[in-house]
């Protein structure tokens, strides 16, 4: 049964209520859509210049390699990026709805450290299990040893924490806080959170014909989180296993292409190629459900 407003959900959401008119969701949403763009655009354009003023070219390669993500820099970049949202929301938040920014974490305005780490190490612990079959048939390759791999994964983590936990903040934090304080039914602030997620997921150049079932994974995965979210009345582990999820999926095990340059294994199979691609999702998926229930069932016990 899909959760409604417990009381804890309730609580979550309290701080909400106060500026919960439609259009200063609305409002909200465009805003920071519209200021992390403005950012993004402004770095984009400092990068190219300084990148010309250092070399003729080079701004330009430094560009190319950021959109299709085709370098170990670049990918630590694209996670970069991602975390601009951060000052746009903490404005919207603090100007547009008068309340802390820290309220979009918790009740008690924090991360919950224990539920964010023990999902996220079930899930991480899952993926494994089923992916060492594959390394040891062949299926999946070793693309960097380990001397290559780990000097990265000192910033890499730390951009993969801000880079999760800002899509949580913004997806499962604001707009969700936002809409469950001005509707009551679960089938908006559960279903038009887990869309936009879906929609941000929209890149055909990288996914082909995969496009769309990337995108539908995603809204799925938004709303599994959502769940989560709403079961428990904060953050912790949504943002727990987002960051498990994206660990395995760009740090440990890629498809060759996207986001793939600091995977140290890569499988067999190709981004757009549908079958394997479907393939892939339905599994990221099924894991993730799985751990969560594992942890659903551990934390019964312990009552």
């Amino acid at each position: 049964m899909l959760p409604t407003h417990t009381p804890t959900f309730k609580s979550y959401c309290e701080p909400a209520v106060e500026r919960a008119e439609w259009w200063r969701t609305l409002a909200g949403f465009l805003l920071i859509a519209g200021l992390y763009g403005a950012i993004f655009a402004g770095l984009g354009w400092m990068t190219l210049k300084i990148g010309e003023a250092i070399e003729l070219g080079f701004g330009y390669r430094l560009l190319f390699e950021v959109v299709t993500f085709s370098s170990k820099r670049a990918v630590l970049i694209g996670l970069f990026s991602v975390v601009l949202i951060l000052p746009a929301l903490w404005l919207v938040m603090r100007f547009l709805h008068k309340r802390p920014f820290s309220t979009l974490l918790s009740p008690h305005r924090k991360i919950h450290w224990k539920a964010y780490f023990l999902p996220a190490l079930l899930l991480v612990v899952l993926y494994m299990v089923v992916e060492i079959p594959w390394i040891i048939r062949g299926d999946t390759r070793q693309q960097l040893s380990l001397s290559e791999w780990l000097p990265w994964m000192v910033p890499a983590l730390i951009l993969l924490f801000l880079q999760t936990a800002t899509e949580e903040l913004v997806f499962r934090g604001y707009l969700m806080q936002q809409l469950a304080a001005r509707f009551h039914s679960r089938w908006v602030w559960m279903v038009i959170p887990s869309l936009l997620f879906g929609a941000i997921h929209y890149a055909p150049q990288q996914y082909g014909e995969n496009t769309w079932l990337v995108m539908a994974a995603a809204a799925l995965t938004g709303f599994v989180l959502a769940d989560i979210t709403a079961r428990f009345g904060n953050l912790s582990i949504a943002m727990g296993l987002h960051f498990g999820n994206n660990l395995i999926a760009i740090f440990v095990v890629s498809s060759p292409g996207y986001m793939s340059a600091l995977s140290l294994f890569l499988d067999s199979s190709n981004v757009k190629d549908i079958d394997a691609t479907r393939l892939s999702l339905l599994l990221s998926m099924g894991l993730t459900l799985s751990a969560y229930l594992i942890y659903l069932l551990v934390m019964r016990a312990r009552r």
